[in-house]
């Protein structure tokens, strides 16, 4: 094993090793006097010394030198590295725990079953192992560092709970990588999985790599019998009421099964904020999927919370589905209308308009000449109905309006085409009519089928309007900075777009009556009219609910958020720092108010887990690795931080000096005691003159 020290200079202090050796070269004898009555009767002599010249005391030598050699050692703090690829000694291994959190782990037979499983992993642990503990769904959470106290790593398993995301495999993984990595003086380490090995967890796997001297296994813990019933979904739509029946609601239920033997039956219920309102039994496939409709219920005020839920099975957590449909608001759209408008000339356009929700929409005529900035106030958006940019103060309030925010619709048609209009704000001017009526029509050819209008028409293959004929439409030039939307099959534009501030105007050379063509006769007249309105108004209908693992954004306006989970937990994001979104991590229903957590909630989000996570199909752990890579950490690449780390735990200084410690006091018994204490040399005559 190789070793290398964090203060290398301080070997330049083995020099000191010279000085027992000038000890034990200089003169040693010491003369002891002896007293006597009278010098009368002794003789005169001179006594001659010689320096020594050689060593005598090998052994107190060596350890001299010994002692001087380990303190100059344990001052260069010695740091003892492995070998790449040597397997760790027993004791000195690094184990990092991870342990799945995923929604599916939330099964009756999985839960327990992980838990006594990872609890058996700690069991093998020697005294001297490190050990970490990692919760992982689509991210990875460190519950527990590498540490020595394996108590604590049991009481970080032991916090550890399903919760609502989805498993991502790779996550948990790369966690456990960059936590053995930090310590690249350690070479090698154990990656021990806890996991059902759910299939929908491998997305996310491309591109991670592990040193080949980590091992990674997975622990199964998955049920034997996978089979799981779900509900996925949820429609709701708004029935309007008459004289004799208030405003109702329809709901229909999408339930999915998967892995079971046989068909089961089992009853679907439906509450209404917390308040039954509806049940039936259906009859589940084996495996597939149905769709259940509860009989309208009457639609309460204000924003309503749905559960719909179905009879329990071995995973709980996706047999009940959350939904919020908003509060329905009328927004008000401003229609400029030419005055010689014929009275079923905007008839299709304004139905259209009223006829969706979420929101609704209420369509009111003004003339040009009556657009100010109080008619404006309220309104999401202009609509400037086969009339030209008004001018004067009308199109100076219009132009404001837009510049901070408002949303601008212009149609044009015969009225527009027919006179050269002010451009203004439009991303485009029509410079005369084309007429298709000897050609049968002309229909919209290049679009982008991805665009936010005509995204919801969904048709596959050609344009998203399919067989539509225009008779008549302007020809339209886009100015400079427009974008071209949609042409018809001649190449002409048919929907232009721009921003203006913060606004957004679309102009469309569609005829959207039906004496110009037969549009409005079409399923996709009335999502294209509302879609385009609400598209430039900058308005989209609220989600009925969001993913477990999205982000929920705080409206600009709350200034003290206080956000209450469905556990019952507070969160309180601080917007002062920039932190303007909270993470939905559990399922259920989430409610936002300023300040404090009472009274009526500002907003209301639902939550559910994803529908992947439903599916419990497994794969086998030889899987789990494949198309994984590998990669090295040399140990050349180590820094001062990970060195002195593996020093602080190795220790070796301190035994040196221990070491030292106990030599030295050897060294002091062995000078003072025995032949080494007492010995003296007297040199002296015989009484014959010849030396001794």
């Amino acid at each position: 094993m190789p070793v290398v020290f964090l203060v290398p200079a301080i070997l330049g202090g083995m020099l000191a090793l010279g000085v027992p050796l000038l000890l034990h070269l200089r003169r040693r004898e010491r003369e002891r006097p002896m007293r006597f009555p009278s010098l009368m009767f002794l003789q005169r002599v001179t006594i001659s010394t010689a320096r020594r010249r050689r060593i005598t005391d090998w052994p107190l030598l060596m350890l001299r030198a010994l002692i001087v050699a380990l303190a100059v050692l344990a001052f260069a703090r010695p740091v003892i590295r492995p070998h790449p690829g040597a397997a760790p000694a027993r004791g000195t291994r690094r184990v990092v725990l991870l342990v799945d959190r995923s929604m599916s782990m939330g099964h009756t037979a999985v839960w327990s079953a992980a838990i006594d499983s990872a609890r058996s992993v700690m069991s093998t642990l020697a005294p001297g192992d490190r050990v970490a503990v990692i919760a992982f769904d689509e991210d990875a959470t460190i519950e527990q560092p590498l540490t020595l106290d394996h108590a604590a790593a049991l009481a970080a398993v032991s916090r550890i709970r399903p919760g609502s995301r989805g498993t991502r495999f790779g996550a948990g993984i790369r966690a456990a990588r960059e936590l053995l990595l930090q310590e690249a003086d350690v070479q090698g380490g154990e990656i021990a999985m806890v996991t059902d090995l759910q299939q929908g967890g491998t997305s996310g796997m491309v591109g991670l790599t592990l040193p080949p001297t980590v091992q990674l296994r997975a622990i199964d813990v998955g049920a034997k019998q996978r089979g799981n019933a779900a509900v996925v979904g949820v429609d709701v739509e708004r029935l309007a009421g008459t004289a004799d029946a208030p405003n109702r609601l329809a709901v229909s239920a999408h339930v999915a099964t998967r892995g079971f033997a046989a068909p089961r039956t089992v009853r679907i219920t439906l509450s209404a904020n917390g308040r039954s309102s509806g049940s039936r039994e259906v009859t589940l496939p084996a495996d597939g999927s149905i769709t259940a409709a509860f009989s309208p219920v009457a639609l309460p005020l204000g924003v309503i919370r749905l559960v719909v839920s179905i009879d329990h099975d071995s995973l709980r957590a996706d047999d009940v589905f959350h939904v919020v449909v908003p509060a329905e608001l009328v927004r008000r759209v401003v229609m400029v209308v030419p005055s010689d408008l014929e009275p079923d000339e905007s008839l299709y356009f304004e139905r259209a308009l009223s006829a969706g929700h979420d929101p609704a929409l209420r369509a009111e005529r003004r003339t040009a000449a009556g657009l100010d900035a109080a008619t404006l106030r309220d309104a999401i958006a202009v609509v400037l109905y086969d009339v030209p940019m008004p001018g004067g103060s009308s199109g100076t309030a219009l132009t404001a309006w837009v510049h901070d925010g408002g949303g601008l619709v212009s149609i044009a048609g015969r009225r527009v085409g027919g006179r050269a209009g002010i451009t203004g704000l439009l991303p485009g001017v029509a410079h005369g009519m084309v007429d298709r009526t000897d050609d049968h029509g002309g229909v919209l050819g290049a679009t982008a089928p991805e665009h936010p209008i005509f995204a919801p028409l969904g048709r596959a293959g050609g344009g998203p309007l399919g067989s539509t004929r225009f008779f008549r439409y302007p020809r339209l030039v886009p100015t400079a900075d427009a974008q071209v939307v949609a042409r018809f099959d001649d190449g002409s534009p048919a929907l232009l777009e721009r921003r203006e501030g913060s606004g957004h105007v679309v102009m469309t050379a569609a005829a959207l009556d039906a004496t110009s063509g037969d549009f409005p006769l079409q399923p996709a007249y009335l999502p294209f009219v509302r879609g385009m309105v609400l598209y430039a108004a900058g308005t989209a209908a609220a989600p009925l609910w969001r993913t477990a693992g999205d982000g929920w954004l705080v409206a600009p306006a709350v200034r003290d958020p206080v956000v209450k989970a469905p556990s019952g937990a507070l969160l309180r994001p601080d917007v002062d720092r920039g932190i303007s979104a909270v993470t939905l991590d559990e399922a259920g229903f989430y409610t936002m108010y300023e300040g404090q957590a009472s009274g009526d909630p500002l907003a209301v989000m639902a939550v559910n887990p994803p529908p992947l996570e439903s599916d419990l199909t497994a794969i086998k752990p030889n899987e789990l690795l494949v198309g994984v890579g590998q990669d090295s950490v040399k140990a050349s690449t180590l820094t001062a931080a990970s060195l002195a780390e593996a020093e602080r735990r190795q220790r070796i200084w301190r035994t040196l000096l221990l070491l030292a410690a106990a030599m030295l006091l050897g060294e002091l018994a062995m000078t003072s005691h025995g032949w080494r204490g007492t010995a003296a040399t007297i040199v002296g005559t015989a009484p014959d003159g010849s030396a001794p």
